[in-house]
């Protein structure tokens, strides 16, 4: 393939996954600095997020010529593969963030109790009793709380409650964690950087 093509080719797609990669970040970690409240976004972002930063990866290793042994080149398109599809598969649900877990679960039962969703908490799980529907609470490394259902067919129920529980945290006075946030703010703007250097790079 000719080379002055992969050039254009990558002087484009580069810095398109730099901006978009850091408009995510961006958003998400401003928001909440700025308004000072949790919120919970749904999961799906981040997966295609994560899509178009792997998929073209994925793409080069198979198709594009290099001096990288067949072989590698194989596996790293494996190893990407992989973790694109168990993305897929844990990142379900919802993720909150600029919120500590006690507050969480006070938004989350008092949010239940106005649905009129009745409930019982087990160890792993909260029962919706009355649609049948087991709702899954973990925390994600410090960086936020995650919630999902378990049953698929009950997803238009968590979006509900997700819904009702954002409306929640705009009117309460829940306690803020923003070291995700900050976080968040911090990796938008270095792949702002990367995706300039970038451009930059392939203009000289």
């Amino acid at each position: 393939m000719d080379t002055d093509f992969l050039i254009s080719m990558y002087s484009i797609v580069f810095p398109i996954m730099f901006g978009i990669t850091a408009g995510f970040f961006l958003i998400i970690g401003l928001r909440g600095i700025l308004t000072k409240r949790p919120f919970l976004v749904s999961n799906k972002w981040l997966l295609w997020i994560m899509f178009i930063v792997i998929t073209p990866n994925i793409l080069h290793d198979l198709f594009l010529p290099s001096s990288t042994p067949i072989l590698i080149k194989w596996l790293e398109s494996a190893i990407f593969t992989v973790v694109l599809v168990m993305s897929y598969f844990t990142l379900k649900g919802y993720v909150a963030y600029g919120i500590i877990n006690t507050s969480f679960r006070e938004a989350l039962l008092t949010t239940l109790e106005k649905l009129q969703l009745p409930y019982k908490i087990t160890l792993f799980t909260i029962r919706l009793t009355s649609v049948e529907a087991d709702l899954q609470v973990s925390t994600q490394s410090g960086m936020g709380v995650q919630i999902k259902v378990k049953q698929r067919q009950h997803h238009s129920q968590l979006a509900e409650i997700v819904a009702a529980m954002n409306e929640h945290f705009q009117i309460s006075s829940s306690p803020v964690n923003l070291i995700s946030c900050v976080f968040f703010v911090v990796m938008g703007v270095i792949m702002v950087i990367g995706g300039v250097g970038i451009m930059i790079f392939f203009q000289t």
